[in-house]
Protein backbone atom coordinates (compact mmCIF):
# COMPACT_ATOMS: atom_id res chain seq x y z
CA UNK A 1 0.00 0.00 0.00
CA UNK A 2 1.44 2.96 -0.61
CA UNK A 3 0.84 6.37 0.85
CA UNK A 4 -1.26 8.85 -2.09
CA UNK A 5 -2.45 11.53 0.40
CA UNK A 6 0.92 14.15 -0.10
CA UNK A 7 2.15 16.51 1.96
CA UNK A 8 1.07 19.40 -0.05
CA UNK A 9 -2.23 18.10 0.21
CA UNK A 10 -2.15 17.90 3.94
CA UNK A 11 -0.95 21.86 4.42
CA UNK A 12 -3.81 23.00 2.30
CA UNK A 13 -6.81 21.31 4.00
CA UNK A 14 -5.12 20.75 7.32
CA UNK A 15 -2.52 22.96 8.03
CA UNK A 16 -3.11 22.38 12.01
CA UNK A 17 -1.33 18.70 11.44
CA UNK A 18 1.73 20.65 10.99
CA UNK A 19 1.73 22.59 13.95
CA UNK A 20 5.32 23.13 15.86
CA UNK A 21 3.96 24.22 19.70
CA UNK A 22 0.30 24.64 20.73
CA UNK A 23 -2.34 27.78 20.87
CA UNK A 24 -0.97 30.47 23.24
CA UNK A 25 -3.82 30.50 25.69
CA UNK A 26 -3.26 26.86 26.18
CA UNK A 27 -1.69 26.49 29.90
CA UNK A 28 1.89 24.87 31.02
CA UNK A 29 0.20 21.66 31.82
CA UNK A 30 -1.08 20.90 28.21
CA UNK A 31 1.02 18.16 26.95
CA UNK A 32 1.62 19.25 23.87
CA UNK A 33 1.45 16.12 21.16
CA UNK A 34 2.93 17.02 17.15
CA UNK A 35 0.19 15.15 14.74
CA UNK A 36 3.20 14.45 12.29
CA UNK A 37 5.10 13.02 15.13
CA UNK A 38 2.00 10.59 15.41
CA UNK A 39 1.98 10.34 11.37
CA UNK A 40 5.78 9.30 11.56
CA UNK A 41 4.99 6.73 13.81
CA UNK A 42 1.93 5.18 12.53
CA UNK A 43 3.48 5.19 9.04
CA UNK A 44 6.74 3.44 10.09
CA UNK A 45 4.52 0.44 11.09
CA UNK A 46 2.95 -0.15 7.78
CA UNK A 47 -0.09 2.57 8.54
CA UNK A 48 -1.30 4.37 5.59
CA UNK A 49 -2.76 7.66 5.09
CA UNK A 50 -6.45 7.49 3.44
CA UNK A 51 -8.08 10.62 4.69
CA UNK A 52 -7.30 14.14 6.03
CA UNK A 53 -9.66 16.65 7.18
CA UNK A 54 -9.71 19.98 9.60
CA UNK A 55 -12.45 22.00 11.33
CA UNK A 56 -11.63 25.74 10.35
CA UNK A 57 -8.57 27.34 9.35
CA UNK A 58 -6.25 27.85 12.32
CA UNK A 59 -2.92 26.62 12.91
CA UNK A 60 -4.01 24.86 16.01
CA UNK A 61 -7.58 23.70 14.79
CA UNK A 62 -8.96 20.15 15.45
CA UNK A 63 -7.96 17.53 12.27
CA UNK A 64 -8.82 13.99 11.84
CA UNK A 65 -6.63 11.60 10.14
CA UNK A 66 -8.09 7.99 9.12
CA UNK A 67 -5.47 5.58 8.52
CA UNK A 68 -4.94 2.13 7.20
CA UNK A 69 -3.20 -1.29 7.49
CA UNK A 70 -3.37 -3.78 4.97
CA UNK A 71 -2.13 -6.75 7.31
CA UNK A 72 -5.90 -6.15 8.71
CA UNK A 73 -8.89 -8.45 7.28
CA UNK A 74 -12.05 -6.43 6.03
CA UNK A 75 -15.05 -6.93 7.84
CA UNK A 76 -17.91 -7.47 5.33
CA UNK A 77 -17.72 -4.99 2.32
CA UNK A 78 -15.68 -2.37 4.67
CA UNK A 79 -11.98 -1.73 5.48
CA UNK A 80 -10.97 -1.16 8.90
CA UNK A 81 -9.65 2.08 9.74
CA UNK A 82 -7.89 3.74 12.81
CA UNK A 83 -9.23 7.64 13.19
CA UNK A 84 -6.77 9.98 14.91
CA UNK A 85 -8.37 13.21 16.02
CA UNK A 86 -6.12 15.50 17.57
CA UNK A 87 -6.30 19.51 17.93
CA UNK A 88 -3.36 21.85 19.47
CA UNK A 89 -6.14 24.54 21.07
CA UNK A 90 -7.63 22.42 23.49
CA UNK A 91 -11.10 21.57 21.15
CA UNK A 92 -10.55 18.03 21.18
CA UNK A 93 -8.50 15.71 23.04
CA UNK A 94 -6.04 13.48 21.16
CA UNK A 95 -7.89 10.00 20.87
CA UNK A 96 -7.43 6.89 18.17
CA UNK A 97 -10.98 5.13 17.89
CA UNK A 98 -11.96 2.61 15.02
CA UNK A 99 -13.94 3.26 12.08
CA UNK A 100 -14.99 1.08 8.76
CA UNK A 101 -14.69 2.48 5.31
CA UNK A 102 -17.65 0.99 3.01
CA UNK A 103 -16.28 0.45 -0.53
CA UNK A 104 -19.47 0.78 -2.61
CA UNK A 105 -20.22 4.37 -1.64
CA UNK A 106 -16.85 5.55 -0.47
CA UNK A 107 -18.31 6.36 3.08
CA UNK A 108 -16.81 6.43 6.41
CA UNK A 109 -18.63 5.23 9.50
CA UNK A 110 -17.25 5.14 13.03
CA UNK A 111 -17.51 2.35 15.32
CA UNK A 112 -19.00 3.13 18.63
CA UNK A 113 -17.09 3.04 21.70
CA UNK A 114 -20.16 0.44 22.67
CA UNK A 115 -18.90 -2.22 20.23
CA UNK A 116 -15.25 -1.52 20.37
CA UNK A 117 -13.45 0.81 23.50
CA UNK A 118 -11.52 3.92 22.15
CA UNK A 119 -8.03 3.05 22.25
CA UNK A 120 -6.13 5.32 25.01
CA UNK A 121 -2.97 7.49 23.76
CA UNK A 122 -0.55 8.26 26.69
CA UNK A 123 0.06 12.31 26.15
CA UNK A 124 4.02 11.80 27.09
CA UNK A 125 6.64 9.60 25.17
CA UNK A 126 4.14 8.23 21.93
CA UNK A 127 6.88 6.35 20.08
CA UNK A 128 6.75 3.70 17.66
CA UNK A 129 6.47 1.36 20.36
CA UNK A 130 2.97 2.38 21.59
CA UNK A 131 1.92 2.38 18.13
CA UNK A 132 2.86 -1.34 17.88
CA UNK A 133 0.57 -1.93 21.09
CA UNK A 134 -2.08 0.07 19.52
CA UNK A 135 -1.67 -1.90 16.36
CA UNK A 136 -2.27 -5.28 18.22
CA UNK A 137 -5.00 -3.84 20.68
CA UNK A 138 -6.56 -3.07 17.05
CA UNK A 139 -6.25 -6.27 15.91
CA UNK A 140 -7.77 -8.07 18.71
CA UNK A 141 -11.30 -6.10 18.77
CA UNK A 142 -11.76 -6.49 15.31
CA UNK A 143 -13.46 -9.73 15.84
CA UNK A 144 -16.21 -7.70 18.02
CA UNK A 145 -16.69 -5.03 14.92
CA UNK A 146 -17.52 -8.44 12.49
CA UNK A 147 -19.71 -9.75 15.06
CA UNK A 148 -21.93 -6.22 15.32
CA UNK A 149 -21.38 -6.37 11.64
CA UNK A 150 -22.54 -9.94 11.02
CA UNK A 151 -25.62 -9.43 13.31
CA UNK A 152 -26.70 -6.82 11.46
CA UNK A 153 -26.61 -8.09 7.88
CA UNK A 154 -28.22 -11.31 9.77
CA UNK A 155 -31.05 -9.26 10.71
CA UNK A 156 -33.87 -9.37 7.64
CA UNK A 157 -36.63 -6.23 8.28
CA UNK A 158 -39.83 -6.09 7.08
CA UNK A 159 -40.70 -2.79 5.06
CA UNK A 160 -42.48 -1.68 8.36
CA UNK A 161 -39.33 -2.41 10.29
CA UNK A 162 -37.42 -0.26 7.70
CA UNK A 163 -39.69 2.91 7.97
CA UNK A 164 -39.56 2.60 11.93
CA UNK A 165 -36.10 2.37 11.35
CA UNK A 166 -36.14 5.75 9.14
CA UNK A 167 -38.55 7.43 11.69
CA UNK A 168 -36.19 6.70 14.33
CA UNK A 169 -33.11 7.94 12.35
CA UNK A 170 -34.97 11.31 11.65
CA UNK A 171 -35.64 12.24 15.07
CA UNK A 172 -31.83 11.25 15.51
CA UNK A 173 -30.93 14.04 13.13
CA UNK A 174 -33.63 16.71 13.86
CA UNK A 175 -34.81 15.85 17.30
CA UNK A 176 -38.08 15.17 18.69
CA UNK A 177 -40.83 18.01 17.47
CA UNK A 178 -38.56 18.90 14.99
CA UNK A 179 -38.70 16.30 12.11
CA UNK A 180 -39.78 17.74 8.97
CA UNK A 181 -42.30 16.27 6.49
CA UNK A 182 -39.97 13.95 4.48
CA UNK A 183 -41.05 10.82 3.16
CA UNK A 184 -39.61 7.93 4.74
CA UNK A 185 -39.38 5.17 1.83
CA UNK A 186 -37.61 7.60 0.43
CA UNK A 187 -35.32 8.17 2.96
CA UNK A 188 -34.87 3.77 2.72
CA UNK A 189 -34.09 3.67 -1.07
CA UNK A 190 -31.44 2.79 -2.18
CA UNK A 191 -29.34 4.30 -4.94
CA UNK A 192 -27.08 1.03 -5.88
CA UNK A 193 -28.28 -2.17 -7.22
CA UNK A 194 -25.90 -3.38 -4.51
CA UNK A 195 -27.92 -1.59 -1.94
CA UNK A 196 -31.12 -3.67 -2.62
CA UNK A 197 -31.05 -6.30 0.18
CA UNK A 198 -33.10 -6.14 2.90
CA UNK A 199 -30.82 -6.45 6.30
CA UNK A 200 -30.42 -4.24 9.09
CA UNK A 201 -26.68 -3.53 7.81
CA UNK A 202 -27.94 -2.28 4.49
CA UNK A 203 -30.75 0.33 5.96
CA UNK A 204 -28.04 1.18 8.22
CA UNK A 205 -25.77 2.23 5.68
CA UNK A 206 -28.53 3.31 3.35
CA UNK A 207 -29.73 6.26 5.76
CA UNK A 208 -26.44 7.50 6.81
CA UNK A 209 -24.83 7.93 3.81
CA UNK A 210 -28.03 9.77 2.78
CA UNK A 211 -27.80 12.01 5.71
CA UNK A 212 -24.09 12.63 5.37
CA UNK A 213 -24.01 13.10 1.65
CA UNK A 214 -27.39 14.90 1.83
CA UNK A 215 -29.52 15.26 -1.40
CA UNK A 216 -32.73 14.02 0.00
CA UNK A 217 -35.68 16.58 -0.53
CA UNK A 218 -37.94 17.23 2.31
CA UNK A 219 -40.16 20.34 3.29
CA UNK A 220 -39.81 22.02 6.45
CA UNK A 221 -41.89 22.89 9.41
CA UNK A 222 -43.43 25.75 7.45
CA UNK A 223 -44.01 23.49 4.25
CA UNK A 224 -41.04 24.79 2.15
CA UNK A 225 -39.29 22.58 -0.13
CA UNK A 226 -35.91 22.06 0.61
CA UNK A 227 -32.74 19.84 -0.27
CA UNK A 228 -30.70 18.00 2.82
CA UNK A 229 -27.26 19.74 3.50
CA UNK A 230 -24.06 16.99 3.32
CA UNK A 231 -22.13 17.66 6.52
CA UNK A 232 -18.79 19.05 6.61
CA UNK A 233 -17.78 18.71 10.06
CA UNK A 234 -16.42 15.65 10.88
CA UNK A 235 -17.30 15.46 14.87
CA UNK A 236 -21.35 15.75 13.43
CA UNK A 237 -20.28 13.68 11.26
CA UNK A 238 -18.79 11.05 13.32
CA UNK A 239 -22.31 11.84 16.28
CA UNK A 240 -24.60 11.03 13.52
CA UNK A 241 -22.35 7.29 12.72
CA UNK A 242 -22.35 5.98 16.21
CA UNK A 243 -26.20 7.16 17.31
CA UNK A 244 -27.03 5.38 14.11
CA UNK A 245 -25.17 2.41 15.01
CA UNK A 246 -26.61 2.37 18.28
CA UNK A 247 -29.89 2.77 16.86
CA UNK A 248 -29.03 -0.46 14.98
CA UNK A 249 -27.88 -2.32 17.87
CA UNK A 250 -31.50 -2.19 19.45
CA UNK A 251 -32.37 -4.40 16.47
CA UNK A 252 -30.22 -7.64 16.14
Amino acid sequence: MKNLITPEFIKKNAPSVFATNPDSKMSSKYSFIPTIELMENFEKEGWILSSVRQLGSGIHSAHELRYRNGELPNVGDTIPEAIIKNSHNGSCTLSVSAGLYRLCCSNGLTVPTAVTQQFNVRHMGFDSNEVKKLTESFAKKLPFIQNSVDKMMDRMLTEGEKIDFAKNASIIKWGMGSVPFLDYEELITPQRQGDTNDDLWTTFNIVQEKFVKGGLEYRGQTGKKTSLRGLKNFVAINQINTKLWDLAETLV
